[in-house]
């Protein structure tokens, strides 16, 4: 009878806690999800992400959210970093969250008003990057032994942020030295009051001290939960549990959210189908089959994403320019940034340009020269058009074809489209309740249309595109 009981416990751990994985642009992405039983709907979401050279499993363990979630009925996300990293500078692993928040709302029912982020040492750092990143969608932070290593900076149009910080005061990765002015830095843009209210041994505790500043605007708060003599680790000591302060603290807050999200939607405006039409303009390279066009992201790698995604102001450029090569009949490719000024970095102009093919990936490096980031003559491209096809790319340098942000490795070309581009928006939207919209589809446009009927094309259905073949 005791066996069986074990089996059973354990049986509802595993439905409780799953590994699962979803699609951001080019990249299938890990992570954990802990759902307590009998959740129901419009509940609560936070999301935990890892420290550096650790991982979601080992981010749950340390956590020790499960009780406090069972208690407070919300789901726990811990996502995966790529390489066991976070993204702290750009926005690839920004996108992951935000794809994960869509993901949770339409398999539980997650409240999008009510979603917060936490992460431990490398994972607190990319919570702040995450600040001025997408405080429209978090209604709270809470990084653990974690800030921004150059110093935190504060975008002046985000809106005032509730914050929970947690750090031991003898931490030897992270110093817990300069936590205060980090902190700093958003105690003054959210118009907290200077001095903290202080209450030394927390809940009966002598080893924490919970500093307070605040109120500021709109009622944010941020705190310290200062931790004596402790490490670089997650404390779980006297009976207080880090997961559950960081509970207590961020269920006050909530943030208006239209839901589903209206995103921009791109539509190809010209296409090219010659190179002397493109000359002298700038353009997309789109594959309109696959939904996908090509984009540099960190200010040195190519992407190939979904429209999305590619085409979004906070990527290096989406858009490319011909620039004559001195390799004869063959071409330069120069990225264009969002505002459609040449692209340069280190002083050097960005060309798209293509690794040895046992590499992986392409660049948009700046280089003063047409060699190319690793190989001779990698930026340098043989463009040929073929009716009714497109474009095709043949690397110079490796000889063979660009299919996507891979080196340009294939021995048979894949066909692109050249084109400018008109971002167009107009899908309707739910009013800033959280209340959830009703299933309708909509094509490119806005408009709404017969989801029962549909001709071949992309449409939006629950803020999420697909395609009609």
């Amino acid at each position: 009878m005791k066996r069986l009981l074990i089996i059973f416990a354990m049986a509802l751990c595993l439905l409780s806690l799953s590994a699962e994985s979803i699609r951001v642009g080019q990249l299938n992405r890990s992570y954990i999800t802990y759902v307590p039983r009998n959740l129901g709907t419009n509940r609560p979401l936070l999301i935990s992400c890892h420290g550096m050279n650790q991982d979601a499993n080992y981010q749950k363990g340390m956590l020790k959210i499960e009780t406090v979630a069972d208690t407070a009925k919300f789901v726990t996300v811990f996502p995966e970093g790529i390489d066991r990293s976070w993204d702290i500078s750009g926005n690839r692993d920004i996108n992951f969250i935000l794809a994960l928040i869509d993901e949770m709302v339409e398999k539980y029912s997650i409240d999008p008003c009510r979603v917060y982020l936490s992460g431990f040492s490398m994972g607190g750092m990319f919570t702040y990057h995450a600040m001025n990143k997408i405080a429209d969608r978090i209604a709270a932070f809470a990084p653990i032994s974690g800030y921004p290593m150059g110093g935190a900076t504060a975008n002046p149009n985000v809106r005032p942020i509730p914050i929970i910080h947690t750090h031991g005061t003898t931490d030897d990765v992270v110093s817990f030295a300069n936590v205060q002015r980090n902190l700093n830095v958003w105690i003054q843009h959210n118009g907290c009051p200077t001095t903290a209210t202080v209450t030394r041994n927390y809940r009966g505790t002598p080893h924490i001290t919970r500093h307070v500043w605040g109120p500021g605007n709109e009622g944010v708060e941020v705190v310290l939960m200062e931790m004596a003599n402790k490490g670089h680790w997650i404390s779980n000591d006297f009976g207080v549990l880090t997961g559950d302060e960081i509970w207590k603290f961020c269920s006050r807050y909530s943030v208006d959210v239209t839901y589903p999200i209206e995103k921009p939607v791109v539509q190809i405006d010209q296409r090219f189908t010659s190179l002397n039409e493109a000359k002298g303009k700038s353009f997309a390279i789109v594959n309109e089959e696959e939904g996908l066009a090509f984009h540099g992201i960190d200010n040195q790698n190519l992407v190939y994403s979904e429209y999305s995604d590619a085409f979004s102001d906070d990527n290096s450029g989406y858009h490319f320019k011909l620039v004559n090569s001195s390799v004869a009949n063959s071409w330069l490719l120069r990225l264009m940034t969002p505002d459609n000024t040449e692209y340069s970095i280190w002083g050097n102009p960005g060309y798209l340009n293509s690794q040895p093919v046992d590499g992986w990936c392409c660049f948009i490096l700046g280089l003063n020269n047409q060699n190319g980031q690793d190989i001779r003559n990698g930026a340098v491209w043989e463009i040929e058009y073929v009716d009714g096809k497109g474009f095709s790319l043949k690397n110079v340098g490796t000889g063979l074809y660009l299919h996507d942000s891979s080196p340009a490795k294939y021995d048979t070309p894949k066909y692109f489209t050249f084109c400018t581009t008109e971002k167009v928006t107009g899908i309707t939207t739910v009013p800033s309740s959280c209340k959830r919209d009703d299933g309708s589809t909509y094509d490119l446009l806005g408009r709404r249309v017969d989801g029962n009927n549909l001709r071949p094309g992309i449409y939006i259905r629950s803020g999420r595109k697909f395609v009609v073949k």
